[in-house]
């Protein structure tokens, strides 16, 4: 069965499906990038290259016809199971340090994330089961502080064994900021909720400088927030809200839902921010965090 792929063409994230001349001339050209590395590009771990060469219709090439780079995706995929059952199997971004969410980024390595992890305009990419591959060599090479000094690069993800039905784009962030997309796995609401809190949090950081009394507040309110009996940070992050069955969600998400996900975004990075605190002291972190006002990346903005 042909693969469908639900794509958002209307803002410049376009799936070419497989089978076409054009899929496997695309393909081609990502293979040969990951096969034979640019000098100072990662190399590709694993078994990457030979599951993307295996063309039995489980992957389709993403196209960046937009103006913006894409900073990241969310799919879904509908599969069919070998003892007949259909179920999905998809991939959300998270809130990991990005160009969208620069707060835990350290500066020197800013410009080799937007180089290695975002679509460059123009640039292409497959999507497969077992996770998303090529990179922007195709669009231009790294500049010097765009380059891997060590370390491996791998961009793919576990999979789910059947014959894939359909592959949709749930949701595209683009490096400005903008998002389009059904947003089925709540993508968006998880990072402007991210986002929120962490600007929240640098504005009481940076009111409590010079202020033993705030400082103490500011302390007591992440302990609090963290959800620790005691100030470790060590405690693994919490697990986020579960989808439903099916990822059958209505299209605008309910008030039990998003407070759901915002608290789980305060509460993951509450312990980040404790953690920090045990490894530079108070008045580092209190500083570091406080400078996130200065450094908040893209207004996130629905398209």
């Amino acid at each position: 069965m042909p693969l469908v792929c639900e794509d958002l063409a209307a803002y410049g994230a376009v799936l070419i499906p497989p089978g076409s001349q054009q899929y496997f001339d695309l393909l081609a050209d990502i293979e040969g990038r990951l096969r034979d590395r640019v000098n100072g590009g990662g190399p590709v771990q694993g078994d990457a290259l030979s599951r993307i060469s295996t063309h039995d219709g489980a992957s389709a090439i993403l196209l960046n016809r937009s103006q913006a780079a894409i900073a990241a995706l969310a799919y879904i995929w509908s599969i069919r199971r070998p003892d007949g059952r259909e179920t999905t199997s998809s991939y959300s971004p998270g809130t990991n340090p990005s160009v969208l969410l620069p707060f835990f980024q350290m500066e020197r390595i800013r410009k080799w994330d937007a180089y290695w992890n975002t679509i460059f305009s123009g640039s292409k990419r497959v999507v497969t089961l077992n996770g998303v591959y090529g990179d922007n060599t195709d669009v231009r090479m790294p500049e010097a502080d765009e380059t891997f000094s060590g370390g491996g690069f791998s961009a793919g993800a576990g999979g789910t064994a059947g014959e894939p039905l359909k592959l949709t784009l749930d949701g595209v962030f683009f490096a400005d900021g903008g998002f389009a997309g059904p947003n089925q796995l709540r993508s968006w609401d998880n990072l402007v909720a991210a986002r929120g809190a962490f600007l929240a949090f640098a504005r009481e950081a940076r009111g409590a400088a010079g202020d033993a009394a705030a400082r103490a507040a500011f302390f007591e309110r992440m302990l609090r927030m963290s959800g620790l009996a005691e100030g470790r940070a060590g405690f693994p992050m919490p697990p986020p809200p579960p989808p439903r069955p099916g990822f059958s969600r209505p299209a605008e998400i309910s008030a039990e839902e998003s407070d759901a996900i915002r608290e789980y975004e305060e509460k993951s990075i509450a312990r980040q921010v404790l953690s920090m605190r045990e490894q530079v002291g108070d008045e580092a972190m209190l500083s570091r965090v406080a400078a996130w006002v200065d450094r908040p990346g893209p207004e996130p903005h629905r398209l």
